[in-house]
């Protein structure tokens, strides 16, 4: 089943796409459009409604925020239909040239995505005929990720760094510290509105993302205790009384889990003390 929503928030139209083989989808990937400009591709299992959607737009560019899956599933027909440029950061334009494999979770819920050899790289800032757009890297979920900063509208593209203000699960290579590090210094910019890649907030975001940063703070101070108590990641997580999604879990071969969360905590503690020998 396919689920295709649109809102419109003063200037920006939002576009809300959702895939399930059987029975109503219960995840979403949004894509933007603001003044010639759009905001990621959305994925590959809703191509043709992600194709008839913005097919009336005059799209002059797009931007993408990062290399997973639900953001570039459609860059190819997007970009032979517009023949416009595609940006991005320097990091995602070579991920992009050969994309990391997808586990069957992935592949199920979003679909795969094809290389693409031919974005453009850009730092900083990207214009538009009315707008200006500061480019601030945001890694953690992704190590490319980037968010999109309009400082007079107060509009903030923030990719996946929101999502929501708790996470069920990380992927096997995501990074909790960074994620920190990356919300602290997001919330320090002067913004109201939450434009998020899955979960957008068009009101009180800023307090929506502290609330979030307070939960991942309090699960790394949690973790790192026991760290450094000798305890191992599955035995932290049965201390911590964690449950995980199983179907999540199993579906992705273990790319995807509860545990990776508390591996990522182990995993940033143990490259910080690398870093200060």
């Amino acid at each position: 089943m396919y689920i295709t929503e649109s809102f419109q928030y003063e200037e920006v139209l939002g576009f809300k796409f959702g895939y399930q083989p059987i029975g109503k989808p219960n995840m979403f990937s949004h894509i933007y459009y603001v003044d010639g400009l759009l905001i990621d591709t959305g994925h590959q299992r809703v191509r043709k409604a992600v194709k008839k959607t913005v097919q009336e737009l005059n799209v002059e560019q797009i931007f993408i925020t990062h290399h997973h899956e639900d953001h570039t599933g459609n860059i190819l027909p997007l970009q032979a239909i517009y023949g416009c440029e595609v940006y991005a950061s320097e990091m995602c334009c070579e991920l992009m040239k050969n994309p990391p494999q997808l586990s069957f979770a992935q592949k199920i819920t979003w679909g795969d995505r094809e290389a693409y050899q031919h974005l453009t790289p850009i730092e900083n800032v990207i214009y538009t005929p009315n707008y200006t757009f500061q480019i601030i890297p945001i890694p953690g979920h992704a190590p490319d990720m980037v968010a999109l900063y309009e400082p007079n509208k107060k509009w903030l593209f923030s990719a996946d760094l929101f999502i929501n203000t708790y996470i069920g699960y990380f992927i096997e290579d995501e990074s909790i510290r960074e994620q920190i590090n990356s919300i602290q210094k997001i919330i320090t910019l002067d913004f109201e509105v939450l434009f998020c890649s899955h979960n957008p907030q068009l009101s009180h975001g800023k307090e929506r993302l502290v609330k979030k940063l307070h939960f991942l703070e309090s699960f790394f101070e949690e973790v790192a205790s026991l760290h450094k108590k000798g305890y191992s990641p599955d035995e932290i997580f049965k201390l911590l009384e964690l449950k995980e999604n199983w179907m999540v879990k199993i579906l992705s071969g273990g790319k995807l889990s509860r545990l990776n969360m508390v591996r990522s905590v182990v995993r940033d503690l143990e490259r910080s003390l690398i870093n200060k020998e």
